[in-house]
């Protein structure tokens, strides 16, 4: 994926950065034909100015997935601090992402699974699955489980599954976490 090129620093810019972001996704989501001149047009801004902080659509596709995960990574915190378990609120942020806008929602990871991984994905993928880890785990079994959780996920987002964001696939997900961190052997290094 093509990254923005450059940062809002103002508010101004930063409000006009949001704009650009909201119109793309209410275009995914509306079904409509996703290109940078109806974007812009959306946001009530130039094709200038979109080009200023997103050179494709590409790029605008990547703000899309970095700020949800942003907002999935805070959603998680404060339902920790609420006293809900870490991996139950890892899997509940993740199952309910985008707010319900599923078809820019599929359109985002879509966009991510088409291009090879940049460098440093993994680690944001690492960072955004902390709650799955357990003090003293193995980083075999954190990878595993996160990306089992995660693969789910992807399916039932993919599959457009009526499943997603239900609480039974939450518990599911949560059951398949804490019968796995059950099951695995020699938990420390």
């Amino acid at each position: 994926m093509t990254h923005a090129r450059r940062s809002p620093r103002q508010q101004r810019a930063k409000s006009t950065v949001d704009a650009v972001l909201e119109a793309a996704t209410r275009i995914l989501e509306a079904g409509q034909p996703f290109t940078t001149n109806h974007v812009a047009e959306r946001a009530g801004v130039s094709v200038g100015t979109l080009y200023q902080y997103f050179p494709d659509k590409a790029a605008l596709l990547e703000a899309l997935g970095a700020r949800e995960r942003a907002v999935m990574a805070e959603a998680t915190r404060e339902a920790i601090a609420a006293g809900i378990e870490p991996a139950r609120a890892a899997i509940r942020a993740q199952l309910t992402a985008f707010e319900g806008r599923s078809k820019a929602r599929r359109a985002v990871l879509a966009a991510i699974l088409r291009d090879p991984p940049r460098p440093g994905m993994a680690d944001e993928v690492d960072a955004g699955v902390a709650p799955f880890v357990r003090e003293g785990e193995r980083p075999i079994h954190a990878f595993v489980i996160s990306r089992a959780v995660m693969g789910v996920v992807r399916a039932a987002i993919l599959e457009d599954s009526p499943l997603l964001g239900t609480p039974d696939l939450e518990e599911a997900l949560v059951r398949l976490v804490r019968g796995y961190a059950e099951a695995s052997p020699n938990r420390s290094k």
